[in-house]
């Protein structure tokens, strides 16, 4: 199973490398970009500067740096969706990004999918998990459209998970495993991402109150949310569980945070990826004792990736 990790610069490749990844992902938004359509017009799903590398230069740089560890790098094109004018702009860049070396583009708007499939043949396309490809056919969908490697939402259990990959031997399916879980549908989700503290508003702190029905338990889970750090999300004891279910990779989500904090995420998803191979077992105490040495408390259901694993 390999192990996907985010990067930001150059200089991360041989830390993050020798601490256990595989492959590395990011994003970049060039300053043609920028000038144009802003930040909050992001080309990729971050809409903060500290989250994209930070130039052409380092572009390059940590392509260089990747493939000399034999390792691969993905670009992040994985807004929503994007404007016709922005659909010119993107191929162009994506021309030019493939030509640096850029391994594959993850993407999740379908317009510029079947642009790239019909203007850029070659390119190797990664579904990003705002497709939201919740079932097999979805999957499906996506790969007779040229997309060969797919990430899952964030809200499938492992058995719809092993649903999916069953019925499409052929693609090649990542999962989450680190940091970041979301409260909402991430690929359904409208709220902007841009406030400078980085706080987002799902988690904002703020009361709500059912009139009547069933609403009450949906407004009770969403409380939660801001009374725990979904920064602090993990799925350690599922990686045994998802490599059964046919998950070739898992991911780490990390983009624009600390190098430490992406070493420590790589190093605990590593052991426990190696413990697995072994088949010895120990692996489900290990991810607690790991959860506990990276967050200082004990894991909690609201930021656990695959809670019907979860025990108190």
């Amino acid at each position: 199973m390999k192990i996907l990790s985010p990067i930001d610069k150059a200089t991360e490749v041989d830390l993050l490398a020798d601490a256990g990844a595989d492959e590395f992902y990011g994003g970049f938004v060039s300053g043609k970009w920028r000038r144009k359509y802003s930040m909050l017009g992001s080309a990729n799903h971050r809409y903060f500067t500290s989250a994209q590398i930070a130039s052409e230069k380092e572009l390059k740089a940590l392509i260089k740096a990747a493939h000399g560890r034999g390792t691969k790098f993905y670009l992040t094109m994985n807004t929503p969706y994007y404007s016709v004018e922005q659909y010119a702009d993107l191929l162009e860049d994506a021309r030019k990004y493939s030509t640096l070396g850029v391994d594959a583009f993850i993407i999740s708007d379908l317009g510029l999918i079947l642009r790239m499939r019909e203007k850029l043949p070659e390119v190797h396309i990664h579904l990003s998990t705002l497709g939201t490809i919740f079932n097999k056919e979805s999957a499906a969908f996506f790969h007779r459209l040229g997309v060969d490697r797919m990430v899952f939402p964030r809200e499938l259990t492992l058995k719809e998970i092993k649903g999916v990959t069953k019925a499409n031997p052929d693609v090649f399916f990542d999962a989450f495993v680190m940091i970041g879980k979301c409260p909402n549908i991430e690929g359904f989700c409208s709220f902007t991402h841009n406030s400078p503290d980085l706080i987002w508003p799902c988690e904002e702190k703020y009361s709500a109150v059912a009139l009547k029905g069933a609403a009450g338990a949906m407004i009770d889970a969403q409380a939660g949310w801001s009374r725990v750090n979904r920064r602090q999300a993990c799925g350690l004891c599922a990686i045994g569980a998802l490599e059964d279910a046919g998950v070739k990779a898992v991911k780490i989500v990390g983009r624009g945070g600390p190098t430490a904090m992406k070493l420590k995420a790589v190093q605990a998803v590593r052991e426990i990826v190696d413990m697995s191979a072994t088949g010895k077992g120990g692996s489900i105490e290990a991810a607690h004792r790991l959860y506990r040495e990276l967050f200082g408390n004990p894991c909690n259901p609201y930021v656990c990736y695959f809670p019907e694993l979860h025990t108190d």
